[in-house]
């Protein structure tokens, strides 16, 4: 734990450390994260309950709405007794409980940063194992993947707080406004996701072109009904939810630039004497630090982009209205149809084999 010890730059009190400017931008977030949890945890409802998904996507799209959801909070935790410090001129809260905040924002924060890589892993394995993918052995992939992301996001914050030991420094912060990070343990936060993303962005090229090819030659080569359902899956889902991993990949980027001024900024006064360093900082990224709320606004607003991207898919968008009245799903009526004859007098039925390949015909439409 970083050494902390109150004193100002300006003999400012309690409530002239947080700024108007960062008391505005506070509330500004408070709404996005009031909108965002409620929003999160009822796609955690929906996507649990629907069947249209792979049970290994669900997974991973859960986790991504549940380290949403815990983010909103975690803000909360921060910028609540911020506010109460510029409005009240009190201080509520503690180093220790302000640290605990940080670590579980950071946490979820690196959750959220490699969803992308674990989806298109998952999608990838869908496409590359497609023979063998609907066997009962593939569907522990969703908690590996899973698990890799929670346990990954953990290692960063643990390797950030033994990166802090031995470095005591002296804050001109309140508790929640200091940042518990170092400027290394940040800069290899920003590589990693880097590196996973582009990893991600080009496994997801191959699967498109791989799934593209494998359409056209199975499509009019119909011998193993439970390879073409695959197929047919991962071509649909790839399609459906294409905007939910644009949102993912943008948000990265826009994380990655804006974390990566923080960055930055510690490496132009990381030779300047400590007494002239809060100054130059301060020069940079203003009396309140609001240079870094341009990360905290645009990381909530990506929570919020995220459900409005997963409405691309009409199975989840219909069980969304639903759940106001808009639009109520209800199960078609069994009822016993007869035959359709035409003019000629031969049934108007299609076989199996029809019935797929009018599908197939569909998805060529989509994919050109």
């Amino acid at each position: 734990m970083p050494e902390y010890n109150r004193f100002t730059t300006g003999n400012f009190s309690l409530n002239e450390m947080v700024t108007t400017a960062n008391f505005v931008i506070y509330l500004i977030e408070l709404l996005f994260c009031f909108i965002a949890c409620p929003i999160n945890i009822m796609f955690i409802v929906i996507i649990t309950n629907t069947s249209t998904l792979h049970r290994n996507l669900r997974i991973l799209l859960i986790s991504t709405c549940v380290a949403d959801a815990i983010y909103a909070v975690s803000r909360y935790m921060i910028l609540i007794p911020l506010i109460v410090a510029y409005l009240f001129n009190t201080e509520i809260s503690s180093v220790n409980y302000c640290w605990l905040a940080k670590s579980l924002h950071h946490w979820v924060l690196a959750v959220s940063g490699i969803s992308f890589f674990v989806v298109v892993m998952e999608r990838g394995l869908a496409s590359f194992l497609y023979r063998t993918y609907e066997s009962e052995s593939c569907y522990q992939s969703g908690f590996i993947l899973t698990g890799f992301q929670w346990t990954y996001a953990l290692l960063i914050v643990v390797v950030n707080q033994v990166d802090l030991i031995g470095t005591p420094r002296i804050y001109p912060r309140l508790p929640c406004q200091i940042e518990y990070s170092t400027g290394r343990a940040i800069a290899i936060f920003v590589a990693a996701g880097f590196i996973w993303n582009v990893i991600a962005v080009l496994t997801f090229r191959k699967m498109v072109k791989f799934n593209r090819k494998l359409f056209r030659q199975r499509s009019f080569k119909l011998k193993n009904l439970t390879e073409i359902y695959q197929i047919c899956e991962n071509v649909k889902s790839i399609s459906l939810l294409f905007p939910i991993l644009v949102v993912m990949v943008v948000s990265n980027i826009v994380s990655t630039f804006t974390i990566s001024i923080s960055v930055v900024v510690y490496i132009m006064v990381r030779e300047t004497p400590e007494n002239e360093r809060i100054s130059i900082m301060t020069l940079v990224t203003g009396r309140g630090n609001e240079i870094s709320q341009i990360y905290d606004i645009c990381a909530v607003m990506t929570k919020l982009a995220f459900c409005w991207a997963i409405r691309s898919h009409p199975d989840l968008y219909k069980a969304w209205k639903s759940l106001f009245g808009s639009s109520k799903v209800n199960p078609k009526k069994c009822e016993e149809v007869g035959d359709v004859i035409g003019l000629d007098g031969k049934k108007l039925t299609f076989t199996v084999i029809e019935e797929t390949q009018h599908h197939f015909d569909h998805l060529a439409e989509t994919w050109r």
